[in-house]
């Protein structure tokens, strides 16, 4: 039994060694496709040096416990991957590609360090990519033009999605779509993130949105008055859609017509103003609910510029 035993150990140490030069063939067919194209800059840019980097650390140290245990074939085989990923990570800086050797390998490294950091996210945005992608963006445009100043960081944060979603749009036909300083801006938001909620996204999704949202308006580090009224209005739509709601505070627009005329035309020209009676046998109207008081106050001026009267209500008056 023990003699058989010394003969498969015998078969195996040979084997071990063998199979070294598979792996050599192996690695070598696999550097020897990067070789041919180590000078072109899609290749390089496909590779990751900070992976590479961390991937020698643990075959360094399976080198090192080869050694003190004696496994010569382990040890061959954890250097010659050690190897590959050197070979990888000199690819991975450009060292061949066209111009960039002059650089010096210091500034090789950190210039793909800072590729890899402004990819990082890349990954984390496509998980959010939802099924009214570009509904989405649509949205957080509207958001990046409330306050009418569309700022370069603000463009480049949106763009970043729109790129990673494969998603294009004209700013300048957005912009040339909207009016300055017209409350419609805030009226046209607000209903636009109403619609998106209303085919029942994932709330993990929401969530994600209600986010990128606050990272939008935060981005420019001048989180604005209209920022944070249309802001402060849209997260009352998250919180009642996510259930999150206890602690709302709501607000209503009360139009009350000055006689018949005003009732017709309020009846024609604003479906969305709902009807409800009040004493007398009068009728009134309001819209709402709204969650934030400074928007409720805009909608609110909407209707007094038509010469209608109106007021902004925490509960509807009987």
């Amino acid at each position: 039994m023990t003699e058989m035993m010394e003969i498969f150990q015998k078969v195996v140490y040979v084997l071990a060694f063998a199979s070294l030069g598979i792996t050599v063939t192996r690695l070598y067919l696999k550097s020897n496709k990067l070789w041919m194209r180590k000078h072109e800059k899609s290749v390089a840019e496909s590779i990751s040096v900070t992976a590479e980097l961390l991937g020698l650390l643990p075959e360094s140290i399976l080198v090192l416990n080869f050694i003190l245990e004696r496994q010569w074939q382990g040890m061959i085989s954890s250097l010659l991957y050690i190897s590959l990923g050197v070979f990888y990570i000199l690819i991975g800086i450009k060292l061949w590609v066209k111009g960039e050797r002059k650089k010096g390998f210091l500034r090789l490294f950190i210039q793909a360090f800072q590729q890899e950091k402004a990819e990082a996210g890349n990954l984390a945005k496509s998980f959010l990519k939802p099924s009214g992608a570009k509904i989405v963006i649509n949205l957080l445009c509207q958001i990046a033009l409330i306050d009418d100043v569309l700022d370069p960081r603000e463009k480049k944060f949106i763009q970043s999605f729109a790129d990673n979603w494969d998603i294009y749009f004209d700013w300048d036909e957005l912009k040339n779509n909207r009016t300055d300083g017209s409350p419609v801006n805030y009226v046209k938001l607000r209903q636009d993130l109403a619609d998106y909620l209303a085919t029942y996204p994932p709330s993990k999704q929401v969530c994600q949105l209600k986010d990128v949202i606050t990272a939008l308006v935060n981005i420019d580090e001048d989180f604005c008055e209209e920022e944070q009224l249309i802001v402060g209005e849209l997260n009352g739509l998250f919180s009642l859609y996510l259930g999150q709601h206890d602690d709302l505070e709501l607000y209503h627009v009360v139009v009350v017509p000055k006689g018949d005329r005003d009732s017709e035309a309020i009846a024609t020209t604003f479906p969305e103003l709902s009807p409800y009676p009040v004493a007398n046998g009068l009728a009134a109207y309001n819209s709402g609910p709204f969650y934030s008081k400074k928007y409720a106050q805009i909608i609110c001026q909407q209707y007094r510029s038509l010469d209608l009267f109106g007021l902004v209500v925490a509960s509807l008056p009987a």
